[in-house]
Order: structure tokens, then C-alpha cells, then sequence
């Protein structure tokens, strides 16, 4: 539907004449061009029932009292100013609140010209007042209204298909996808942004007119949709710019999104145009990530032969699909990812592979990513990884013999970060601070510390005893009996019971090391 009362106004054929243009000049520029369902003739004095939520109403006035009649058959009434005008402003009031935009009158059909008070109520209520002259008839400007439409309809038409015939060959080109993203931008005048699944732009367009937006804006609300994922969203970036997000993919497993900057209104064109747009990115994306699939199983198989020591024929290989294979000394990283499966990383990071300058090799690692990078070049790669939400391990090794106990040690490290819920980089070295207990996952160990020490706590709660702190606090003395039964305040012989006690219980011996250290640790994690 596009019909306006500009276009009606305009057409010479109908001779039209503007009587009141709106409540101000902007809202009648605004008016004249807002687009409106259909002209509904009517005399009824309250026609709302059967109007639509905007529309223009075509009248001839038998509604209102007849003062100056146009013919002489048509008696006229005697009625006071001030009924008159209520009777006016009524009608005004009625039909603007319920969206009409302007209402036609036929002149000198039944009133001489047109009321004034109907010209001083349209203007009160904001509404658009025109003359239909006496030779036009209603029926008239109904079949021009209806060949507007039938003109505006095939004027769509024929540019829908112009636009999408455009896309289409693009599509065709080498470099399909972005010139499908730039065609795309020039036939609908706007911006186009394409995004990864992690919400990190991989194309950006600007529109070829207009007001713009950039990378900061537009990163944001990508991400936010991502995470809510929703598959449709439109939104208001800046007063001048709206944004259409449209996922790629399915909720849960998006291959993208699709980003649209306007300035102007999202017409049926562009919904057409922006439906071809998907399909065809889409099915590009599809291939991209087969391809994707494919340099992942390669990379994973090419990291299983550096680790079992056919480096150059993994350098021949890596050299001729990559670039160069970085050389020792070598940083390894262990990357865990923590919203996404590693697999969903990997396209990212060969986006960003494809942006730097300096060697670099990864690869899928069991569920995690491994990264081999040049020691002089470890500090500009996590700068770059900053972004992908990591949780990374670090290690390092002089020669390629050493990979396998590289990755490794880097694995312990990012594992003992992520226990530790510690961002940035773990670096091996750093997981021996606080001593080799520190590597044991808290979770585990106080789930075994209970099991370990829960009949002690249970003889504690039955008997009203201190066998758990007992225990602790010779433990504390290393194992020296007369310290411990100072501190407890007991003599040593009831010491000695209570170590029974707890040895029967737990069914550990306390003259073994091995079981003293155990003790120990899960007095350590112990949680009643």
C-alpha cells in the first residue's frame, strides 16, 4: 500500500485544491506523505465504526446543518455560530483521534464551497482539508487513487527484481559474499554489517548516503542479541539510524548475523530484497563453514603429526594452505573456551589468523584450542585473544621434541585457572606457588574429605566429642602427641584413645605418612 495524499494532490488530472495544510508545517509535510489505506466516502456524522487506523475521508457535508445551500432543492437551516462551530469541532475531534489524516469535501454539491468552520475545525485538530471541485467526482478520484496503486505496486515489483537480480550476480563473483554485502548496501541505500557467531564484525559497509554508524555502535547490540538470541530484532542505534538484526542460522547454533543500518523506513523492497540477501548469504556461510570443517580436522591431524615429530612434512603442508609454521622456541597455549565448544571458535581464528603478520599454528586439542606461536610474538597473539573469552594456560618449549610436554603443562595450567576462576594467562610455572595441593580440584577433594571424614563428624554430633579437632590439631603438631594434648587441654593417654578412635573410623594408619598426608588434605577441604 502507498498511497499519500501528496500524490493525490499533485496529480494535475484531478484538480485538487489545498485548503488547510495541518496543525504546522512539519506535521503537514509529515501528513502529506504518510501513507494511508484507502478514501472512505461517507455523510455518516460519526463514520469511525468503519474506518481503518489511517485513512481519508471524502464528504459532501449532509452531515452538517446546510447554512448555504448549493441547490435550491436542498432547504437550509437556521442554526447560531455557536452550535454551528461545536457541531464542526466535533466531527474534527471525533475523526482526528481516531487516525483519520484529511478529509476531502465535494464544494457546491450541497454547500456553497466549503464551511468555514469545517476549515477552522481541520485546522484546530491538525487535519488535512482539500476541495474536491464539483466536476470531479468521488468515483473519480477512487480510480486514480486505485491506478496509483497499481502504478506504485509494479514500480516496487520491477525494482524488487532489479535489486535482487543485482545481488544475484554479485553472488556470482569470486569474492561472492562480500560483494553480495556491497551490492546489497548500494541498491538499498544503507549500511550492511556481517558478524561471526561470537559477535566480532567480519565485513562492515557503510551506506552510500547519509547518516552512519560504526563498529562500537553496532558490536554491542550484536552481542546482546546473540546472548538473548533472538532471531529478529530491530532497534534504534542514534535518532538517525535504525538497525534490522537478523541471525543467521538457528537459536543455540547461529552461523552469524546480518546487520542492517537505516536511515529511512523499512519498505516492502527492502523486506523482499533483504529475504534474498539471507538465502544467499546463507548458503555462502554454509560453504564457508564446510570448508571451515574441513581446516579444522586438518589442523587437529597436522598437530598430531607435529607431536608425533614429522615436522617438515607438517611444514610443507602448513606453508602451502596457511603460511609459515612458527619455529622453537615456541609458546604454547591451551585455550578453554567458556561459552562455546572450541569448534565454534575456530572460524574466528582463522578470520584473525588471516590479520596478522607473524606465524602462527592451532588447532583443535582434545575439547580445547592449542596455539604454538614464536616466543617473541606470544604477547601481540594474546592480545588478540583477549576478545574470544579464553581461559588460557601458558607453557614453553626450546625444541619440537618437547610439544607434547608443552601442551600439556599448558592444559594444567588453564585447567588450574579455571578452578581458580582467575583471569587472563596461567603460566605453568605460577600453578607450583602454593604448593602441589594446589592442583587438586576443590570440588573434588571436599567431596572425598567428606567421605573420608564424615564418620568422625557423625561420632563429634552422636557423642558430643572432638575427634575431628583432635585430629586437626595433632596433625598441626605433626604428629607429636604432647604439644597436641596441651593445646587440647587433655591428658596424653585420652590423646592416645582418640587417636584410636579416629584410626578405627577412618581406617587409616596414623604411623603411615601416606596416610597422615591424606588426612591432611582433607581436613584441608573439609566441609560440614
Amino acid at each position: 500500500m502507498s498511497l499519500s495524499l501528496r500524490k493525490l494532490l499533485q496529480n494535475p488530472s484531478l484538480h485538487l485544491r489545498l485548503v488547510v495544510g495541518g496543525e504546522d508545517e512539519a506535521s503537514a509535510e509529515q501528513a502529506f506523505d504518510q501513507e494511508f489505506e484507502w478514501l472512505h466516502a461517507t455523510d455518516m456524522i460519526d463514520p469511525t465504526p468503519f474506518l481503518g487506523p489511517a485513512e481519508v475521508i471524502l464528504t459532501l457535508g449532509w452531515q452538517f446543518p446546510v447554512v448555504q445551500s448549493a441547490d435550491s432543492s436542498v432547504p437550509e437551516v437556521r442554526v447560531s455560530p455557536e452550535r454551528l462551530d461545536r457541531i464542526y469541532d466535533d466531527y474534527a475531534a471525533l475523526v482526528a483521534a481516531h487516525g483519520v489524516i484529511g478529509i476531502g469535501f465535494g464544494s457546491d454539491v450541497v454547500h456553497q464551497g466549503i464551511p468555514h468552520q469545517l476549515a477552522l475545525a481541520c485546522r484546530r485538530h491538525g487535519l488535512i482539508l482539500f476541495d474536491v471541485p464539483y466536476e470531479i467526482s468521488f468515483m473519480d478520484l477512487l480510480q486514480e487513487a486505485a491506478r496509483v496503486l497499481q502504478r506504485d505496486q509494479t514500480e516496487r515489483y520491477t525494482r524488487s527484481l532489479r535489486a535482487q537480480k543485482a545481488i544475484a550476480n554479485a553472488a556470482t563473483r569470486r569474492d561472492g559474499l562480500n560483494a553480495t554485502l556491497r551490492e546489497t548496501a548500494r541498491q538499498l541505500g544503507c549500511g550492511v554489517a556481517l558478524y561471526d557467531p561470537l559477535g566480532r564484525p567480519v565485513t562492515l559497509v557503510e551506506a552510500p548516503d547519509g547518516p552512519r554508524v560504526g563498529e562500537a555502535e553496532l558490536t554491542p547490540i550484536v552481542l546482546s542479541t546473540l546472548a538473548s538470541e533472538q532471531r529478529f530484532r530491530s532497534t534504534q542505534v542514534t535518532p538517525e539510524v535504525e538497525a534490522v538484526l537478523q541471525m543467521l542460522g538457528e537459536p543455540g547454533d547461529p552461523s552469524g548475523m546480518l546487520v542492517l543500518t537505516l536511515s529511512q523506513g523499512f519498505d516492502d523492497v527492502s523486506r523482499n530484497v533483504l529475504s534474498s540477501v539471507l538465502a544467499l548469504v546463507s548458503v555462502s556461510l554454509e560453504q564457508n563453514q564446510s570448508l571451515s570443517s574441513l581446516h579444522t580436522t586438518l589442523r587437529e591431524a597436522l598437530l598430531q603429526l607435529l607431536l608425533s615429530g614429522s615436522i617438515a612434512v607438517t611444514r610443507h603442508i602448513v606453508e602451502s594452505v596457511w603460511g609459515p609454521l612458527p619455529s622453537p622456541p615456541l609458546v604454547a597455549l591451551i585455550g578453554i573456551p567458556q561459552h562455546f565448544e572450541a569448534v565454534r571458535i575456530m572460524p574466528a581464528l582463522e578470520s584473525m589468523h588471516a590479520r596478522q603478520d607473524f606465524p602462527l599454528f592451532f588447532a583443535q586439542y582434545r575439547s580445547d584450542v592449542a596455539l604454538l606461536v614464536h616466543e617473541r610474538d606470544a604477547e601481540a597473539l594474546l592480545a588478540e585473544l583477549e576478545p574470544f573469552a579464553l581461559v588460557l594456560g601458558r607453557s614453553r618449549c626450546d625444541r619440537w621434541e618437547g610439544l607434547g610436554l608443552a601442551l600439556e603443562e599448558a592444559k594444567k595450567a588453564a585447567e588450574f585457572g579455571l578452578r581458580r576462576g582467575e583471569a587472563g594467562v596461567t603460566a605453568f610455572p605460577d600453578i607450583w606457588r602454593d604448593g602441589v595441593s594446589d592442583l587438586i580440584d576443590a570440588s573434588d577433594a571436599a567431596h572425598v574429605a567428606r567421605r573420608l571424614l564424615g564418620p568422625l563428624a557423625a561420632h563429634d554430633s552422636e557423642h558430643r566429642a572432638e575427634l575431628l579437632r583432635t585430629l586437626r590439631v595433632w596433625l598441626g603438631h605433626h604428629g607429636r602427641q604432647l604439644p597436641a594434648a596441651r593445646e587440647l587441654e587433655v591428658h596424653r593417654h585420652t590423646l592416645a584413645q582418640r587417636l584410636e578412635q579416629i584410626a578405627r573410623l577412618t581406617g587409616s594408619d596414623l604411623d603411615d605418612f601416606q596416610a597422615r598426608a591424606e588426612l591432611a588434605l582433607a581436613i584441608r577441604y573439609y566441609q560440614d
